[in-house]
């Protein structure tokens, strides 16, 4: 098995993966094709002419404690269904791991149980919530949002990035694509409030709906002028349904009556760490000095943290005062841990280490399709 990324010799090989793995129509050597996107890395047969699996590589950059990682943020995994089984996907994702040409990766998994045994990890949920206009009819309604039909997109992105920084995980965006720039053709809308706040929307008459992909703000007053706009709706539709927020979203505590709403719990996302080191010296420490030796999978780390800066230092000859396989870890650096005391997986040597006071819970959520 060889591994490789794909060039545009590879495109009708690519198409064969996808229309198998996907089951859908396609002309696999249409002269039109392109590949996804720019990275698209495959496993090959060993005579390098018959793709067997593959998948896309967007590399991308999250916000993690007033900081920035690298991201390998995967999606459009495939195998061909004679091919299953055979450890081309897994041969994938260890060359991924071997690189180490990023922080950390991301992806929407099919199977949590799947994609647990390659050490990703459940980092969050997200909440929908269905709502009728009369909930937040205490809103007081505004005409203050702009349509955005392409053109200059600073503004946008300067409000969504604004916003983005609240959480970890959550993605820069650096270009538009995220917002739809052919509305009417599209049915899909982004209204920027005073570029402050913006929802992007759809409608769906038959339920009487309006559906909000994403809703972004950065304090009460600007959550208060998105919704306030989305009111202008109501004239002829008779509930709203946010899709996609943060668990610990606020606009839950401005709805009036919460027996009339519909909330829901969905997965945001799996994560696994690729570069151990460079996730624990950009964590944000305590501000009290503290060290600490852990184990992560076959390897321990030694983390001094000061005032003056966090050394991190792998020596196998340490002994941990806690230990935990990759997965786990990837789970507790990046979104916290709540108690040991309910955490599988973790073992723990010595009660007293720093570890165990060092990763308090985190503000998680990203919503960027893959």
């Amino acid at each position: 098995m060889k591994i490789r990324f794909l060039t545009q010799d590879d495109v009708a090989e690519h198409n064969k993966v996808s229309s198998q793995a996907f089951v859908y129509a396609c002309e696999v050597d249409d002269p039109a094709s392109v590949l996804p996107c720019p990275k698209v890395l495959g496993a090959f047969d060993d005579d390098s002419k018959t793709l067997l699996a593959d998948f896309e590589l967007q590399e991308r950059v999250c916000h993690y404690d007033g900081g920035l990682l690298t991201c390998a943020a995967i999606g459009g995994v495939a195998c061909k269904p004679e091919h299953r089984g055979k450890g081309a996907v897994t041969a994938l994702f260890q060359h991924l791991f071997r690189e180490k040409q990023y922080d950390i990766s991301i992806l929407y998994p099919f199977s949590e149980p799947y994609y647990r045994r390659l050490g990703y990890e459940r980092v969050g949920c997200s909440v929908s919530v269905t709502v009728p206009f009369s909930g937040l009819s205490h809103v007081p309604r505004n005409q203050d949002a702009a349509l955005y039909e392409g053109g200059d997109p600073k503004a946008l992105l300067a409000a969504y990035n604004r916003c983005a920084e609240r959480y970890n995980l959550c993605f820069v965006r650096e270009t538009p694509v995220a917002f739809p720039d052919r509305p009417y053709a599209s049915q899909r809308f982004t209204y920027l409030w005073k570029n402050r706040s913006f929802a992007t929307l759809s409608v769906d008459r038959g339920k009487s709906t309006v559906f909000v992909d994403e809703l972004y703000f950065d304090s009460c007053e600007s959550m208060l002028g998105i919704l306030g706009f989305l009111r202008n709706f109501e004239a002829n539709q008779t509930h709203v349904c946010f899709q996609n927020l943060p668990a610990d979203t606020p606009l839950l505590g401005f709805i009036q009556d919460m027996k009339q709403c519909d909330i829901r719990l969905h997965n945001t996302g799996a994560a696994r760490i690729l570069n151990v080191e460079a996730v624990l010296k950009a964590h944000r420490y305590p501000p009290q000095d503290g060290a600490f030796t852990v184990g992560i999978g076959e390897k321990t780390y030694r983390v001094t943290h000061t005032a003056e800066g966090v050394t991190v230092d792998a020596d196998s000859r340490l002994t941990p005062e806690v230990s935990m396989e990759i997965g786990l870890a990837s789970q507790i650096l990046l979104c916290g841990l709540t108690d040991a005391a309910y955490c599988p997986g973790l073992t723990v040597q010595d009660p007293t280490s720093d570890f165990l006071r060092s990763f308090p819970p985190k503000t998680t959520f990203f919503s960027d399709s893959l």
